[in-house]
């Protein structure tokens, strides 16, 4: 769930490759299991992204779905992973993604969400693995990029117990538009760093800011 209560800011993180590539195997708690998108899933999608407050209601998801991830149904069928529970609905989803921009080509972890219901049971750290070993064969030898804000410093802890690192200047790059456009996000570590500092363990931030690159 996202933390609307303090100001957004960009954090862009990246996972050197062999990282990617040295991943533990992902562990579901019993009764739930991954499968890839399939036709029709963008109105599970947006259930996902809404539940987390990513969009104002499942139409606004479902429009971006439909504008910036239906072009490439072909790659969604291979890159974009669910978590389904004992009644085999989606409960959470990530996506390995990429784009080709002036920053060169990109691979990034992308959309990651867990419905509240299903959050603490560790399906968060299962999907983002799961969809971490597919880069490996789809974006062989690519570090994997991944921007999340301020909203998200609980996820944040995530990334950085499974290997990204916070970055002090790289931006990142998105496909929009169904593909004829690209959407660049700046980086704002120092701003990001500030409003993290009043929500994360001295410790932790500490940490983040040690091992920033």
């Amino acid at each position: 769930m996202l933390d609307k209560s303090i100001p957004y800011k960009n954090i862009i993180m990246r996972m050197p490759s062999n990282k990617v590539s040295s991943q533990a195997a992902p562990a579901l708690p019993a009764g739930f299991s991954f499968r890839f998108y399939q036709d029709g899933d963008a109105a599970q999608w947006a259930r996902i992204e809404t539940s987390v407050l990513e969009f104002p209601d499942e139409a606004a998801a479902r429009s971006y779905f439909s504008r910036d991830y239906l072009p490439f149904s072909n790659d969604l069928k291979r890159r974009c992973v669910f978590v389904l529970n004992q009644e085999n609905l989606p409960v959470a989803t990530a996506t390995a993604w990429y784009a080709r921009s002036e920053l060169g080509y990109q691979a990034s972890l992308h959309w990651v969400a867990v419905m509240p219901a299903y959050q603490g049971l560790g399906l968060g750290k299962a999907v983002v693995q799961q969809t971490l070993s597919l880069f490996p064969a789809l974006d062989p030898g690519e570090d994997v990029w991944l921007h999340t804000q301020t909203w998200s410093h609980v996820a944040v802890r995530l990334y950085f117990k499974l290997g990204f690192r916070i970055l002090k200047t790289g931006r990142t790059a998105v496909v929009t538009d169904g593909g004829d456009g690209v959407k660049i996000s700046d980086n704002d570590y120092a701003a990001a760093i500030e409003v993290l500092r009043p929500v994360l363990e001295p410790a932790l931030l500490s940490v983040l800011v040690a091992t920033a690159q």
